[in-house]
């Protein structure tokens, strides 16, 4: 590890036993260290100074790593997938507060994307805006990213980065006595500090007088709030500072995700561009700008009483019933469940009494809390338990996102309900059948919707046309149980003739 000049802190024992005894500090021997003023004035010498770090107004990292929770289980408990992270380049501009992913993503099984998600300004204001390779642009408010990469939204690496962990580093209160912790399996000093209005706690190495990591509070979309480690390694010159080439982050006690970076760069104008809003989804960035919380969405009739909402990529069904609607699967994001409660909202003008996801995969329960908040409960088959009550029933503080805000206020939300193997909503003439499916390798289980009066079945992440195993599964599931189909609406793609399905099986 090449570490540059480094400064060591080597205080005299009669200093530290003085400092662990103050009668100010109520500190086990054991524990207590120097000032952690003294600690931060080496750390940040260390790296280059305040000044230099300040001095940073923009940095890209690019390398390869790893992205360990993606929700993608393959069987209810099951482990999740490991997602191999290449061509990574990490975009923060410091100055306007923007950040920014792009980077290939390849999930256990080598399903492979090429994304794009920046957080950036439009008109004044903080929007996203997104893209997978082979799908349109899009612009979205904040709470609509949804990202592959090292965090789930480009906005964390504006708040988890070691350039504002250093800086923050330097408001550590004065008198405060750093605590000598044990850090990633070395000795480190502890300094407590706040970034922005969040308490962190950094750690320093001992030996190298660097930041070793750093731990806060994480707010997970899909795990809630969650005690995270940040741990920083194989540090490099970079300019005029030392910064650390290797990431790794821990939340909940499990790897989350890992980078080893090959090159980083401070101070690049040219890397900027990501920042700029396409050309082809202006008009949505202004929809943003109106809206405050929105995602594009489509509203598309299927029947005269069930609809298929067409997003970016992941769809949902409303059925309505004579007294309220349906919805099945609240997917993606918080943005795209509150823009779809508009459209519910402006087209029938009915309360949503269900949210049904049709398995628990973060990229298809994302918007699920956002549905619950409107007052939906959360009807899941009991096999998927587990998973969507942790979703629903998880604090969320940093920041509190809609459920949340609407728990804190007391108001009414919706709740998890439980079914098993079968289930029926009915109201007047309109039925809405729900199996709970154990032969879909995809996941197990696995949700199939059918409106009996219409014969239209709702699938997600199964045919999207062509012939496959998921294809094979979906047919002869459909086939056990009996059901007349006539349409298949997709949680991704579009509406197909059930006659495709029969085709591609035959």
């Amino acid at each position: 590890m090449n570490t540059g000049n480094l400064k060591t802190i080597l205080l005299p024992t009669s200093l530290l036993l003085l400092l662990a005894c103050s009668e100010q500090q109520a500190i086990d021997t054991e524990d207590a260290g120097p000032l952690a003023r003294t600690v931060v004035e080496t750390m940040l010498d260390n790296m280059g100074g305040l000044a230099s770090l300040r001095n940073i107004d923009s940095i890209v990292m690019s390398g390869n790593g790893t992205r360990n929770r993606l929700g993608q289980i393959p069987v209810t408990g099951g482990i999740d997938p490991d997602a191999t992270l290449s061509g990574v380049t990490e975009t923060i501009d410091f100055v306007l507060g923007h950040a920014a992913f792009d980077n290939d993503v390849v999930v256990g099984d080598g399903f492979s994307q090429h994304r794009t998600e920046a957080l950036t300004t439009w008109r004044g204001q903080k929007i996203g805006w997104g893209t997978t390779r082979g799908r349109p642009n899009i612009a979205t408010s904040v709470n609509g990213l949804f990202s592959w990469a090292t965090q789930n939204t480009p906005e964390m690496l504006l708040r988890r980065n070691p350039v504002s962990i250093a800086i923050a580093a330097d408001g550590a209160p004065q008198g405060q006595v750093a605590r000598q912790v044990s850090f990633n399996g070395r000795p480190h000093w502890a300094v407590d500090t706040l970034l922005g209005p969040e308490e962190i706690t950094i750690m320093i190495d001992q030996e190298t007088g660097l930041p070793g990591g750093f731990s806060a509070l994480d707010t997970e979309t899909m795990l809630g709030d969650v005690n995270a480690e940040y741990r920083y390694s194989d540090y490099r010159p970079v300019g005029d500072v030392m910064l650390p080439f290797r990431h790794e982050i821990i939340k909940d006690g499990q790897p989350y995700s890992s980078m080893n970076y090959t090159d980083i760069r401070i101070n690049d104008p040219t890397a900027l561009t990501v920042f700029t809003v396409p050309d082809d989804v202006t008009e949505q960035a202004d929809q943003v700008v109106a809206q405050q919380a929105w995602a594009p969405l489509q509203w598309n009739r299927v029947s005269d009483t069930v609809f298929h909402v067409v997003a970016f990529s992941h769809h949902s069904m409303v059925v309505e019933f004579p007294d309220f609607v349906a919805v099945i699967e609240g997917p993606y994001t918080e943005a795209q469940s509150m823009t779809l409660a508009r459209l519910i909202e402006d087209n029938i003008g009915k309360p949503i009494r269900y949210v049904i996801p049709t398995h628990p995969h973060y990229d298809h329960t994302g918007g699920l809390r956002a549905l619950a908040a409107a007052g939906a409960s959360v009807l899941t088959a009991q096999g998927h338990e587990d998973e969507i009550r942790a979703i629903i029933e998880s604090s969320h503080s940093n920041p509190p996102d809609a459920l949340a805000q609407r728990v804190a206020a007391g108001a009414e939300v919706g709740q998890v309900e439980l079914f098993s193997g079968m289930t029926e909503i009915s109201d007047g003439d309109q039925s809405l059948l729900l199996y709970e499916v154990e032969t879909i390798d995809h996941v197990n289980p696995k949700v199939l919707a059918f409106v009996e009066a219409d014969g239209i079945l709702f699938q997600s992440d199964l045919f999207f046309g062509g012939p496959g195993p998921d294809a094979a599964a979906l047919f002869q599931a459909i086939q056990t149980l009996g059901l007349p189909v006539e349409q298949i609406v997709g949680g991704h793609g579009g509406v197909l003739p059930y006659a495709s399905l029969v085709e591609v099986n035959q």
